[in-house]
Parts: structure tokens; C-alpha cells; sequence
């Protein structure tokens, strides 16, 4: 019988790419979330819908959790409350989603005997980093509630194996894109404004340096984390550090690839989702690890990814209400 795995926060747009990477290499998946109806509409776009269970629930409901857990083999931990200006103005609401449902899963995980997890982690807990890349051992300097709980997690993961033995894999996420994200983040934001024949906005100068990994490279990254034993209880960079681009180019080129006739709009930064005095200026990662240990290689160009997000034209414009 295949093997089960269970992501929490399925329904997402980097769900819906681990269970079709998941499901191809022929493990029997399950979804775990509050909602499935975005990701029915972008399976419906994509085409090629993967086979899976899905179970309808909250992390921070213990039974739901639980039972979720039941009869798999491995768990991804996505399940989280996203954005950084969206977290900032929900503080408590961040800390208990993002830390006690955490805490939640890896006790369900002990309970129900799965052998191992994976945690979504993100770039955001390094804050600014001076110097580039940004490697696994850079200091860890989060600025955020967000990039808080994310750091909490990756030590509850560590915390759970050394009292119980439960193997895990962590995955620090750099700005990931692709079909069906929320347009508040940035590349969304700008497809989907010069989709609709609209200036991208662009923050304070555009000066902001990011490198952005599509949505299947990322999927793929964190499956071979899961899987191979090589992976067992480290923490892996899962990025594409090939196109460090500054958001002013960034908005130029998603206009370019449109073929469309706009203009860059600039706005201040006090109208961004993040304070002027805390904001990132530069964010490449360092993939080598993964690359070394996983055998892990981004193959998406920026122009190819941000050409797939115009052609599959699903950008969510804020997230559910209850989620």
C-alpha cells in the first residue's frame, strides 16, 4: 500500500503543487484546511488535478487535528496565518494559529505515530541580513510577529525529536510565487494590476532586492526534503537564487512580458504592508546545501513563472475570512 501524507493548509497555492508532486511520485495524499474552495477553482484552472482526501478542519482544534493525522506516514505543516501587515494587525490571533497549531500537529504526530514532519519556515526570520546570500547559519534577526512564530516552530520541530524521537525536515521558503497566491504580496500584486491594464505599484524607490522561486521549484524542494533520508532533521534554504531582481525592475519586467503600454506608479512606504524603519532591503538565499544534499535545482526562469501566472490568470485579491 502507498505511503500517506497529510498537509495541513492544503488548500493553498503551494498545497495544491506538493500534492501533485506527491501524488505523482505515488503517495496517497491528504489535505487538512478551513477552506477548499480556492483550491478547487485553481485545480479546475490548472487542468490536471491530483487525486487526494480532503478533510475540512482547524489546527487549532485537537481532534480535527488528530484525526487528520491518523494512518499517515508523513505530515507537512503549511497551515499558517500569511502576510506580514495581516499578522502585525492580528498579533494574538498569528501567535496562536502559527504557534499552538503547530504545537497541535506535532502532538497529533506523536499520538498517531507518524514517522515524520515537514515544516514550512520562511525567509522572513533572518530579518536583514547584511552581506549576500543568506545561508542556513546566517544570524536569525526577525522583525515581525510572522517571522516570530515561524522561528518558534523550527524550535518546537527540534524540541519534539529530541523528546520523541519524531524525524523532521524544515524548509525556509523564499519569496514564493505562483498561480492562486494573495495578491498583497508583491508579484501577484503586480501581475494582476498590469493583467487588468493598471501600473504596478511599486514601494518607496524600488530599490528592494528579492530573488523569487516559482511555485513548482518550491514544491519540489520541500518533497525532496520529506522524502529522502539525507533530509532527516535539517533545515534547508528552498529558493531560486539564479534572478536577484530589484522591485522597480521587477515591475518593468512584468509589464514587458505583457506587451502592454504602462507606466511604474511609486507610492511611499508608509503605504506598504510594512513600516519604512523595518523593511527588508535585500533578500537573496543561499541554496547550496539543498543543492548538495537533496540534489535540489530550480529550473523556472522568472520570465517562464510570471509567464505561467498571466496564462493560468488566477490571483486571489485577499484571503478568506476565515482563514
Amino acid at each position: 500500500m502507498a505511503k500517506k501524507v497529510l498537509i495541513t493548509g492544503g488548500g493553498g497555492f503551494i498545497g495544491i503543487e506538493l500534492a501533485k508532486n506527491l501524488a505523482a511520485k505515488g503517495l496517497q495524499v491528504r489535505l487538512f484546511d478551513l477552506d477548499f474552495t480556492r483550491y478547487d477553482e485553481l485545480c479546475s484552472r490548472l487542468g490536471n488535478c491530483p487525486k487526494v482526501e480532503k478533510v475540512q478542519g482547524s489546527v487549532l482544534d485537537t481532534a480535527q487535528v488528530s484525526n487528520a493525522v491518523k494512518g499517515c506516514e508523513y505530515v507537512v505543516h503549511l497551515a499558517a496565518m500569511l502576510g506580514v501587515g495581516r499578522t502585525e494587525k492580528k498579533r494574538m490571533e498569528c501567535l496562536n494559529i502559527n504557534i499552538l497549531g503547530t504545537i497541535n500537529v506535532l502532538e497529533a504526530c506523536v499520538k498517531e505515530k507518524a514517522k515524520k514532519i515537514l515544516l514550512s519556515s520562511s525567509s522572513e526570520i533572518f530579518g536583514e541580513v547584511s552581506g549576500a546570500p543568506v545561508k542556513e547559519d546566517s544570524p536569525k534577526q526577525p522583525i515581525s510577529v510572522y517571522a516570530v512564530t515561524k522561528l518558534a516552530g523550527e524550535e518546537y520541530l527540534k524540541a519534539y525529536e529530541a523528546r520523541y524521537g519524531l524525524k523532521y525536515s524544515i524548509v525556509r521558503f523564499f519569496n514564493v510565487y505562483g498561480p492562486g497566491q494573495v495578491a498583497q504580496f508583491v508579484m501577484p500584486r503586480f501581475i494582476k494590476n498590469v493583467s487588468e491594464g493598471r501600473s504596478p505599484i511599486v514601494h518607496g524607490e524600488g530599490s528592494q532586492i528579492r530573488a523569487f522561486c516559482f511555485v513548482e521549484d518550491a514544491a519540489e524542494g520541500a518533497v525532496k526534503a520529506l522524502l529522502s533520508e539525507a533530509g532527516d532533521n535539517e533545515t534547508f534554504n528552498i529558493g531560486n537564487d539564479k534572478e536577484p531582481i530589484t522591485m522597480k525592475d521587477l515591475a518593468e519586467k512584468v509589464i514587458a512580458i505583457s506587451g502592454k503600454n504602462l507606466k511604474l506608479e511609486f507610492v511611499s512606504m508608509i503605504e506598504s504592508d510594512r513600516k519604512p524603519e523595518r523593511e527588508i532591503q535585500r533578500r537573496i538565499p543561499c541554496i547550496d546545501k539543498a543543492k548538495s544534499v537533496l540534489g535540489y535545482e530550480p529550473k523556472v526562469s522568472l520570465e517562464q513563472g510570471i509567464k505561467k501566472v498571466m496564462d493560468i490568470n488566477y490571483i486571489v485579491d485577499t484571503w478568506l475570512e476565515n482563514s
